[in-house]
């Protein structure tokens, strides 16, 4: 494993700003800004009393970027609270996913952060009902061929984005967290039944499924522009679960929800990069349960280690783009079976490229 990046020691409070050099800050920056945590950065700066250690150059794009999110969690409040009103008339209660979930819920670990779009998660027999009622609020489906309908309505965890017409917002409406052709079977109906209220009102998966989540986003993922990102979240989740919660019961999540693997990397790379305070024997717990080899294992962990980074060339080392590749490869081998990958693949390489 490498050492942890100097961005990654000053987001845990590893490493002090008044340790960093003058020099050394365009890259913290640059490098920060890549991965959308910059005001994250800033936030935990500012809280741990060392943002006035900072030169005033730099000090001015910390909190740009706060301004930034400042504008997102005002954007994201509106139209949660709009969204929930109108689909709790229907008798129709949302669960809020990922990046929302965390700003409109204010979690310490993720203020500072961004999101590009709203994830909602609904019982599967409402999406009928759900897409018929974003349709009277102005919202308008996408994906619209044939093909890419079947795709997500017969294979996928999700119904096709839907964006405002006016405002743009994006709404990615899942009701599961993995495609149904995935080889991980997580259950929906634990997953609504264990969801929480949340302190502004709203519904939110547990502590536990929050951390499974977060995991299985990232190492199930064919995608990993947002890695680093993501694995900032999993840090700030595992560590509201070192407080408040109990271990065990994490495991008996991720085994029920047959997750056990994509939690195991969330946990492992957490604590190598952002020295994650886990318990001792959790990582070997979950260890001596998995299913895949130990060649196999370490061949992921390099691989993970060279793509979970941010998507910035100094932070970059040889064998990211072959790495990236492959994980490319084995994300879209984990959401479906190979005939119906085969299927797919070949249409986008080939026949999609005609419907344009």
């Amino acid at each position: 494993m490498r050492s942890p990046l100097r961005l990654s020691q000053l987001l845990v409070g590893q490493l002090s700003a008044a340790d960093v050099l003058p020099e050394q800050w365009t890259e913290v920056v640059e490098q920060a800004r890549s991965a959308q945590v910059l005001g994250i950065l800033c936030s935990r700066l500012r809280e741990r009393g060392e943002f006035q250690l900072i030169d005033v150059s730099v000090q001015k794009h910390l909190l740009s970027s706060w301004r930034i999110f400042e504008k997102y969690r005002r954007d994201a409040q509106w139209e949660v609270e709009h969204l929930c009103a109108a689909l709790e008339k229907e008798e129709i209660v949302p669960v809020l996913l990922k990046g929302a979930a965390y700003v409109v819920e204010e979690e310490s670990f993720a203020l500072g952060r961004t999101f590009s779009d709203i994830d909602l998660l609904v019982p599967k027999c409402d999406i009928e009902r759900v897409e018929e009622l974003l349709k009277w609020h102005g919202w308008q489906g996408t994906h619209h061929n044939d093909y890419d309908q079947r795709y997500y309505r017969e294979w996928m965890h999700e119904i096709p984005p839907v964006v405002h017409v006016k405002r743009q917002t994006v709404l990615d409406i899942h009701h599961t967290i993995l495609p149904l052709t995935a080889r991980y079977m997580p259950r929906a109906e634990e997953l609504f039944s264990s969801a929480r209220q949340g302190n502004g009102g709203y519904r939110l998966l547990s502590r536990y499924d929050q951390v499974l989540h977060a995991a299985t986003h990232l190492f199930t993922d064919s995608e990993y522009n947002h890695a680093y990102r993501d694995l900032v979240d999993i840090d700030g989740l595992l560590r509201l679960l070192i407080e408040v919660e109990d271990w065990n019961e994490l495991f008996n999540r991720a085994q029920l929800h047959d997750l056990l693997e994509p939690v195991y990397f969330a946990i492992y790379h957490a604590q190598a990069e952002f020295l994650t305070p886990v318990p001792e024997g959790v990582i070997e717990r979950f260890s001596a349960a998995l299913s895949i080899g130990g060649m196999r294992r370490r061949w992921l962990h390099r691989l993970f280690t060279k793509v979970i980074v941010p998507p910035h060339p100094s932070a970059l080392e040889s064998g990211y783009a072959l790495a990236e590749r492959l994980l490319f490869v084995r994300g879209h081998y984990l959401r479906m079976p190979k005939r119906l990958l085969f299927q797919h693949l070949f249409y986008k390489a080939f026949l999609a490229k005609d419907e344009a």
